[in-house]
């Protein structure tokens, strides 16, 4: 499957590089260019209006991404989804965030809970608009912004890895789909939130963990749904 060539991009960020990899990026995630398309240089090179070696380097970062796989002769392909990184991305989320909200509830200020409180805000409002692409932005940003306060440079760059464009692409389809899995992901965030807040620590990682369980045993028993199915691979 090649990607369908549409109306040229003109890109507005000035390095190249970095501007086609989050149009691609964003094109990817939002199932634009769907899993098993193959990723063609000069057809992205037309749309976003830039030459060929943004896009190879592009395409290099997005296999960083585990977005994207290459292989000789046949070049880039996006990666289908499958249970096994499904399973995975929420394992290693569990391991390395619920410890840590201890850690949170220390040292988090009141001014970054202010402005997570303000997120959440627009997280209730994105939801109910069913704005999918929003929600699921500012559904990574709290994740960044709990964590950004223990003040662990590693800790910031594992929680972007894992809350990053590989897990957004699971959200997309299971979230934005079905609306009891849109709720419980906002049910999630806010009970999350409340639970910092009050120094909870132990509350909040109790609350995230039931939810998470609620929400994988959804998403495991869709499946096979015409709307989830299309986007794993034969081997998932």
């Amino acid at each position: 499957m090649d990607v369908i060539t549409s109306e040229a991009v003109n890109l507005s960020v000035s390095t190249y590089k970095r501007a086609a990899y989050l149009a691609i990026r964003d094109m990817i995630v939002e199932l634009e260019i769907p899993p098993g398309a193959r990723l063609v240089e000069n057809d992205l090179a037309a749309r976003l209006n830039v030459s060929k070696t943004p896009i190879r380097e592009a395409i290099a970062l997005l296999e960083a991404d585990s977005l994207v796989d290459t292989t000789p002769y046949r070049g880039a392909t996006v990666r289908w989804l499958s249970t096994l990184e499904m399973e995975e991305q929420r394992f290693l989320i569990d391991a390395i965030e619920l410890p840590a909200f201890r850690l949170v509830v220390d040292r988090i200020t009141k001014p970054e809970l202010a402005e997570l409180g303000k997120v959440i805000t627009r997280m209730k409002r994105a939801r109910a608009k069913n704005d999918g692409p929003t929600f699921r932005r500012l559904s990574s940003s709290t994740h960044a912004m709990l964590f950004a306060s223990v003040g662990y440079p590693r800790l910031d760059r594992f929680i972007t890895a894992l809350t990053g464009p590989a897990g957004l692409r699971y959200d997309r389809v299971f979230v934005d789909s079905f609306d009891d899995t849109f709720d419980l992901m906002l049910e999630l965030a806010v009970g999350r939130y409340e639970r910092i807040k009050q120094g909870d620590a132990e509350g909040a990682a109790e609350h995230v963990s039931s939810f998470r369980d609620q929400i994988g045993q959804l998403n495991a028993s869709r499946l096979g749904h015409e709307l989830v199915a299309p986007y794993f691979g034969p081997a998932s």
